[in-house]
């Protein structure tokens, strides 16, 4: 039965700075190497598949957005920024559930970092 998500694939234009912002900048660690165009990572469970594109065509707006849970929204942002990475917002903002902010990796992917408050 299909019931569970067992991977995201991001594509990427140029897989040695995907693979430094998704393991230098998010943590991601190296699960397996499928040669030098598909990189399998993992990050507390969660697997991810960078994989290389000619070209990525980013849409302005997408269906489908990967969140990165946020411990300390005001931190990461802080941390995020020192990092020169894209951040699409001038700070964290408000959402029904939280904080959250959305920034680019360096192909112009969207990743939201969300931080849950009870």
């Amino acid at each position: 039965m299909l019931n569970q998500v067992c991977v995201l694939t991001i594509k990427v234009t140029n897989m040695e700075e995907a693979l430094d912002f998704y393991t230098q900048v998010l943590d991601f660690s190296v699960a397996k190497k499928y040669g030098e165009n598909i990189i399998s990572l993992e990050h507390n469970g969660l697997p991810l598949i960078l994989e290389k594109a000619e070209k990525v065509n980013v849409p302005s707006s997408s269906s489908v957005l990967l969140a990165i849970n946020s411990s300390n929204i005001q931190e990461d942002f802080k941390k995020l920024q020192d990092k020169g990475v894209k951040i699409l917002f001038d700070e964290p903002k408000p959402c029904p559930p939280g904080y959250f902010f959305v920034i680019e990796d360096n192909s112009g992917n969207q990743l939201e970092i969300v931080e849950f408050v009870d």
